[in-house]
């Protein structure tokens, strides 16, 4: 009768642990999406100064 007693409690513990994974899973992926969001929009910053910085050296 002791194993039934604990077995409810196991399966709640079990069920936290998978809820957590995948809220953890979640988490690391929309913070490396909006990094990655943030590094492409640094990138094309980048990209459009050095264009214009280019365009305004050139003699027309």
């Amino acid at each position: 009768m002791g194993l039934f007693t604990f077995f409810p409690i196991l399966i709640v513990i079990v069920y936290l642990a998978i809820l957590f994974g995948i809220f953890y899973l979640i988490y690391t992926w929309v913070n490396k999406f909006i990094s990655l969001k943030q590094e492409h929009n640094d990138l094309l910053r980048e990209i459009v100064s050095k264009m214009d910085n280019h365009k305004s050296s050139t003699p027309q």
